[in-house]
């Protein structure tokens, strides 16, 4: 497994962008993209470009906000397969209905074949199944019949983070990507050993079960400092 960072760009970042990236100078992330239309916006070239010139490698990305439903979903997973020329690409579900999204899959599979893509849906909690038309890790591993179609296992987005090996476990054959943050009382994507995820006991599990994937360190905009600072540290803990 290889254990990067997780880094959010914005419109707002390009003019600094050198100054943006330069704390992640050296390491490798999976860079994340917010909405659809900011992702229209950006200039990727550039970005490839700093990064490259920084020497941060970007294994995965992480879509904006686009879904099968929209009309921008194939340009858009294009665009980040041309720049950035990566294989595993994590993606939220958006609002819609799941047999209906499935239907649009094999209507796409083709070009999303083509493509030399994998989509990593990531899990959510139950509490937002209204506002997603797929979210728990049990419903994508038995509904993902299509090879193109994987999981972005979130800890975070677990009815009980606590319970993260058990709940892998339950899906890990169809795991590209691990979302690993902690949560505590409803807070999401906390550092590490701030709640109740025990990210060191899930860290040695997946390593003992050759989890080959991307295990990317997730916190909030906030804790940005402590994220490198952990990651940095966990790759050489766990490499």
């Amino acid at each position: 497994m290889k254990i990067l960072a997780s880094k959010f760009l914005y419109p707002k970042d390009l003019p600094n962008l050198e100054n943006v990236l330069t704390p992640f100078k050296n390491t490798s992330i999976q860079l994340s993209f917010f909405q659809r239309t900011d992702f229209l916006l950006i200039d990727h070239k550039k970005i490839k470009e700093v990064c490259n010139f920084l020497n941060i490698g970007i294994p995965t990305v992480h879509a904006p906000t686009v879904d099968v439903f929209h009309q921008d979903f194939l340009q858009i997973l294009g665009r980040i397969k041309e720049v950035y020329d990566i294989e595993v690409i994590s993606i939220h579900p958006q609002k819609g209905e799941s047999n209906e999204a499935m239907k649009k899959f094999e209507e796409y599979a083709k070009a999303i074949e083509d493509l030399g893509i994998t989509l990593a849906y990531e899990n959510f909690p139950s509490y937002v199944s209204k506002r997603k038309w797929i979210n728990l890790p049990a419903e994508m591993h038995s509904k993902f019949n299509l090879l193109f179609l994987a999981l972005t296992f979130d800890t975070s987005h677990l009815d009980e983070p606590a319970d993260c090996i058990e709940e892998f476990d339950k899906v890990s054959e169809k795991v590209a990507v691990v979302h690993l943050s902690d949560a505590s009382q409803g807070k999401e994507h906390l550092p590490l050993g701030m709640g109740c995820v025990p990210y060191k006991k899930f860290l040695n599990h997946l390593q003992a079960k050759d989890f080959s994937g991307c295990v990317v360190i997730e916190y909030m905009e906030e804790f940005e400092s402590k994220l490198i600072e952990d990651t940095k540290e966990l790759a050489v803990e766990f490499k």
